[in-house]
């Protein structure tokens, strides 16, 4: 390895750590809109990455209908309505991920003691038990034990605010009653868990229409109300937000008195280890406005109403680490009554509220400024046009590349958690660019292709992390460089297109590489030949191929390979054509692509666009703040897009910046100190991305790679201690771990804040392919269990990320096997008859598991031949001539085997033309034998390194 001089390597450390100052900031923008304006209704969020909204008033009355947010693309739906219309009621998560939906007001003004479920897997209202006591405008807090505490409210005779409190009971579907509160009863009071499990209970209004400066504490073990430090100088108030901070103590601010005089003092913090409080910084005049704690540890005021029933649009920070307010945007328009709540990218979604002209939809969604963070790694000697892939221990691989100036690199292997570099081997081939790797089921790698000094490669070898040892496998039928490389469903590599050799003409050839049994097949043809496209690995398990060189010219078009069918299907033209850019598969199927040279190879692109499976269309976005080729497209653990670097057209691009898919928006969020393109930014178990190697301006290749964290936080983050397995498809996935409830509150302030602290959790495959929240089964702060996997998931490693507010863990890595279901049986078989030898030919089934391979098979005697899927013919040879057989076609899949009925006797015979001869059996040990042997070696080769 080069080695710079001391000096140099620590101009460049410093020079790295030097960023200029970022163009995004903190704002309110307004999200997608839907259909149906509300205030005092209830906003969830669900483990899935959405949020329920739930019933409301729209200044007519109180609703029945509800409507899902995708966390995924921001739209809205319709969904399952009430069980009956109700306002001032609580929507509370519970651990088993359904959502309580308890009390409120009916479309008859009175209160109600009906309860009901919501499912958001089936999405449909169960009916609960009711209420021991009918009740509007009271709490509901998810206690340590999963139960719900409600507390207070209005009811009753003369609808007077309540003393009681009652228990619900997930498991049991019950009530259950709780000690009273002391005092006179509160209504829009506070209720906030303490990290100790208790809940504080702040001020309201008492049954004398009254507001309070009272306080109390609720025992859940002793069943017991003990009076906490009632509010310093005696101030009454209601509608006030109360928010559990990090350091244990409940952050109070804002409220009212009964007569509508909105308190203007100080904000006050509660601590529960010394019952005190303590003033804090003023927040101005604010009543009924949201709260919200965001992944930084600040608290998010937003909205509500001052003196005289003036609404306020502000918004403002409140930072526990020194007491002071900050301003924090606006929203568009002011308004009161509206819900806010903290998405898992750390963005604050707030829903409707009342404005000056009524009840609002204009959904506003709050982007804090970019916490990114970037410091320097070990240094690694610089190369450009490399590959590299992180491993499934959390390790990367870079190997392939040349040093500036001439050279290549030996394969090296960067390790997150001791900050260093280790050799990873030597490859058979000493110098290879611009060839691809992949990352195996198995936990392997594949490198393919490539080019030497001047010759292209059909070479391949697999590298084996474990032995930390490169092998020879066989060649591809295709030497090629700038070519894609996929990894199928069933753990296939497809390669396609590419260039025969530097500078050359584009390839349409494809072919198939199949790890368990190391062989190359041929797989049909690309409809027009390209090199410098993109190929994305789809959920329904198509590859899309988009743009590139077609010769001389880029292309717009999109074409979609089939790998049950072994088709290509050409797709909708993307809106500008373009080469050497950027396509990042999003959540929900959809595709990003950006950047590139344009068809003429003239300009260097900003655009940027979406393909939509539902549509079937191409819908342009918002441009980048930089034209760019060449650049890394990384998506992140939250579901955003960071595109770093890349060529600008006159030097290497310095701005990172990062797309919003559910505000179709790009943001600027930092500034390298050295630009670079050519380069590989690779995604960490840890949830920040590597940035290595490339090109930079003027000099030469950068050897100082970069660790990029697009969220840090000084607040502990969630850690999942799985060790690796195998995961069947349609089965729960268990976590277990410890901080997957963090230190946010299980209920907030008034009754439109519903908070939630418990664990949301995403599913990113490794080697592309699907991105998916799941749905939670049962929840606690050591232990999650999802609902049954969707058995659309496309098999290969995972790796699994708990999100609690807002803050992400390190990813915990398993393998989620192909789905076990039997193929059909082959229809339409044919056998023609040669010398010595007859060709049966068929067709796939047209049900059941996509096959592996096909096993003919000849009666009598049992001669045999094997072909992989998506081979359909098949040539027995070694047999009588004169002599009748019967022939049996079976399918072959891990979960089974199925046969079609036997032929009719077919005679071989002397002098016969012979069958096709371009598909080979495997020889001896029949293919389906290997495949299971190799897939029982490969499971215990990934237990071993378990272990290991």
């Amino acid at each position: 390895m080069l080695t710079l001089a001391p000096s140099l390597r620590h101009l460049l450390c410093i020079s790295a750590l030097y960023l200029l100052a970022s163009a995004a900031q903190a704002q309110w923008l307004p999200g997608p809109d839907f259909n149906g304006a509300r205030f005092q209704h209830t906003a969830t969020p669900l483990p899935g990455g959405g949020v329920l909204v739930a019933g409301g008033d729209d200044g007519t009355g109180a609703l029945a209908t509800t409507l899902r947010h995708n966390g995924g693309t921001g739209q809205w739906t319709a969904a399952a309505p009430l069980p009956q219309p109700r306002l001032g009621h609580t929507g509370t998560l519970l651990r088993n991920g359904t959502v309580l939906i308890a009390g409120g007001t009916s479309a008859a003004g009175t209160p109600l003691r009906s309860a009901a479920t919501y499912d958001p897997v089936d999405d449909a209202f169960t009916t609960a038990p009711d209420l021991a006591v009918a009740r509007r405008h009271h709490t509901a807090t998810v206690l340590r034990d999963g139960r719900v505490l409600i507390v207070g409210g209005r009811g009753g005779a003369g609808q007077a605010a309540l003393r009681s409190a009652e228990i619900y009971d997930p498991a049991s579907r019950t009530w259950s009653s709780a000690d009273q509160m002391p005092g006179q009863g509160a209504r829009h009071h506070t209720a906030t868990l303490l990290q100790d499990g208790r809940v504080l209970v702040v001020a309201g209004m008492d049954n004398g229409e009254i507001a309070t400066a009272n306080a109390s504490i609720y025992d859940p073990a002793a069943n017991t109300w003990t009076p906490a430090a009632a509010l310093p100088l005696a101030e009454r108030r209601m509608f006030h937000t109360a928010t559990l901070l990090p350091d244990g103590r409940v952050y109070v601010a804002g409220g009212e008195q009964e007569d509508g005089t909105v308190f203007n003092g100080p904000t006050w913090l509660y601590d529960p280890t010394t019952n005190s409080w303590t003033a804090a910084a003023s927040i101005g005049q604010r009543t009924r406005h949201s709260a919200t704690l965001q992944a930084d540890g600040r608290v998010l005021l937003g909205g509500g109403r001052a003196s005289a029933g003036v609404l306020v649009a502000s918004s403002a920070f409140f930072n526990p680490a020194d007491g002071t307010v900050a301003p924090g945007g606006n929203l568009i328009p002011a308004r009161e009554w509206h819900t806010a709540t903290l998405l898992p990218t750390g963005q604050v979604l707030t829903v409707g509220g009342r404005g000056t002209g009524g009840s609002l939809t204009s959904p506003q969604i709050f982007t804090p400024t970019a916490a990114i963070s970037t410091v320097p790694t070990a240094p690694r000697t610089a190369t450009a046009e490399f590959t590299a892939t992180v491993l499934a221990d959390g390790s990367v691989l870079v190997a392939g590349g040349s040093f500036y100036g001439g050279g290549h690199a030996l394969p090296m292997r960067y390790r997150p958690t001791t900050d260093d570099w280790v050799s990873a081997g030597t490859p058979s081939v000493a110098f290879r660019r611009h060839q691809t790797q992949t990352l195996l089921n198995d936990g392997r790698v594949l490198m393919a292709g490539g080019a030497g000094n001047t010759e292209a490669h059909a070479s391949a070898e697999v590298f084996d992390p474990v032995a930390n040892t490169w092998s020879a496998t066989l060649p591809m039928a295709q030497a090629r460089l700038m070519h894609t490389a996929t990894q199928l469903p069933g753990g296939s590599v497809l390669v396609v297109g590419g260039t025969a050799q530097i500078n050359g003409a584009p390839l349409a050839h494809a072919e198939i590489y199949h790890p368990v049994v190391g062989l190359w097949l041929a797989a049909a043809p690309l409809p027009q030949p390209r090199s410098s496209h993109t190929a994305t690995l789809m959920p329904d398990g198509r590859v899309m191929v988009v743009g590139g060189s077609a010769g001389g010219n880029h292309v717009a078009s999109t074409t979609f390979y089939n790998p049950a069918t072994n088709t290509w299907t050409n797709g909708p033209s993307l809106n500008q054509a373009r080469g050497r850019h950027t396509a990042t598969l999003l959540p929900g199927g959809r595709v990003l692509v950006a950047g590139g040279w344009n068809s003429n190879s003239t300009q260097i692109l900003t655009s940027a666009e979406i393909y939509d499976p539902s549509s079937g269309a191409w819908n342009s976005v918002s441009t980048m703040a930089e034209a760019r080729s060449n650049s890394t497209a990384t998506l992140l653990p939250d579901g955003r897009v960071m595109m770093v670097g890349g060529w600008g057209g006159f030097s290497e691009v310095r701005r990172i910046e990062v797309f919003d898919p559910v505000l179709s928006r790009w943001s600027i969020v930092q500034t390298l100190a050295q630009g670079r393109n050519g380069h590989e930014a690779l995604l960490l178990a840890d949830g920040r991305v590597l940035l290595v190697g490339g090109y930079a301006p003027g000099a030469g290749n950068p050897d100082q790679p970069l660790l990029i964290d697009i969220q840090p936080t000084a607040r502990p983050r969630p850690l999942i201690t799985n060790n690796f397995t195998l995961q069947d498809p349609g089965a729960p996935l268990q976590l277990i771990g410890i901080r997957f409830t963090g230190d946010g509150e299980a209920a907030s302030g008034g009754t439109q804040q519903a908070a939630s602290n418990l664990p949301q959790v995403r599913l990113q495959r490794m080697e592309g392919g699907s991105a998916v929240w799941l749905d939670a089964l049962l929840s606690n702060d050591n232990g999650y269990t999802s609902r049954p996997l969707p058995t659309n998931l496309l098999p290969g490693l995972y790796q699994a990320r708990v999100f609690s507010n807002a803050i992400g863990s390190t990813a915990y890595t398993f393998e989620l096997r192909a789905m076990t279901a039997a193929p059909g049986a082959p229809t339409g078989v044919t056998a023609t008859p040669g010398s010595a030898q007859v060709t049966i030919a068929w067709q796939h089934p047209a049900g059941g598991a996509t096959p592996a391979s096909y096993t003919v098979t000849a009666q009598p005697g049992g001669a045999s031949c094997t072909v992989l899927h998506p081979a359909t013919s098949c040539t027995v040879t070694g047999l009588t001539n004169g002599r009748a057989y019967t022939f049996t076609v079976t399918a072959n899949a891990q979960g089974g085997s199925s046969s079609a009925p036997p032929t009719a006797g077919v005679t071989p015979r002397a002098g016969a033309a012979p069958g096709p001869g371009d598909v080979h059996p495997v020889p001896t040990l029949s293919l389906w034998g290997l495949l299971s042997l190799a897939l029982v070696m490969s499971v215990a080769g990934l237990r071993r390194r378990a272990e290991n």
